[in-house]
């Protein structure tokens, strides 16, 4: 009877459960580059895909070689690569050109999703 009573729970608790669904995590990130100017963006990760992108306002560019753990996310971009630290909220960035030499730095926080990001990424 036991048995039977915790085979029925247990079969409700799997028919009602949900699996566990992926979700973005957004950044506010701003850098000052070398001249003093300073640039404000987004990026989006998510730990389930291992995914990482950069939203600069109009267009979303996605990394690759994305590397996220309980520490950092790290990924590269056609003109740069960056790396987030999730402990501290630092920041750099890696240009790969020579456009605003050398490393850059700054913080992210959490936000929302900025306004105009497709829907399938909030």
């Amino acid at each position: 009877m036991r048995f039977a009573t915790l085979l029925m729970a247990a079969a409700g608790l799997a028919a009602v459960s949900a699996p566990a669904m992926a979700e973005p995590r957004w950044l506010a990130c701003k850098v000052t580059d070398q001249g003093g100017q300073v640039r404000n963006f987004s990026v989006v990760f998510d730990d389930r895909r291992n995914t990482a992108g950069v939203w600069d306002g109009t267009s979303l560019a996605e990394g690759t070689n994305v590397a996220i753990t309980f520490q950092s996310v790290r990924a590269s971009f056609p003109n740069f690569t960056m790396t987030y630290n999730r402990n501290d909220g630092a920041f750099s960035m890696t240009p790969l050109g020579a456009n605003y030499g050398g490393l850059l730095h700054g913080e992210c926080r959490r936000s929302p999703p900025p306004p105009g990001v497709p829907a399938e990424r909030r």
